[in-house]
């Protein structure tokens, strides 16, 4: 189901830009999934679609639907990794190159699942206190009584 709304979403950005800009977004994402060698400037995919780097920049940084349209492919593209990225979790778990298994992959691993949840506590200074209050000689009185018991 996520992936049938992904396309519709992807489809319907895509028919809000000119075929150019569609095609500069695509290649703009391939790029940056792409292998260190394989990466290209974006002097060479302006030259590609037929648009200048300042117009490709423009478009990246000004363009609503062309922003959108990036997020929606890189997120469809990093979807498509989830079950390479989900191997590679579980081979942390077993040990992965060394043979020790990862302390922090099993953690990540029940945070996934929801078996573990962080949670925080946030204490106010406002707060009303559960202990009761005490003045400055009703204080002082506690502390000499103390002192005296331990004589």
């Amino acid at each position: 189901m996520k992936n049938e709304t992904n396309n519709v979403v992807i489809e319907e950005l895509q028919e809000r830009l000119e075929p150019r800009q569609a095609h500069a977004a695509q290649l703009m994402v391939a790029n940056e999934f792409a292998g260190k060698g394989d990466k290209k400037t974006l002097e060479e995919i302006a030259e590609e679609v037929g648009v200048t780097r300042q117009t490709l920049h423009n478009w990246k940084t000004s363009n609503i639907a062309f922003i959108e349209y990036l997020k929606a492919l890189s997120t469809v593209t990093l979807d498509s990794q989830r079950s390479f990225v989900d191997a590679q979790l579980m081979k942390l778990i077993a040990g992965g190159n060394n043979g020790i298994p990862s302390v922090k992959g099993v953690e990540l691993y029940y945070k996934l699942t929801g078996a573990l949840i962080e949670r925080q506590e946030v204490i106010s200074g406002n707060a009303p206190s559960s202990s009761p209050k005490m003045t400055r000689n009703e204080l002082a009185s506690e502390i000499q009584k103390l002192s005296d018991m331990l004589r």
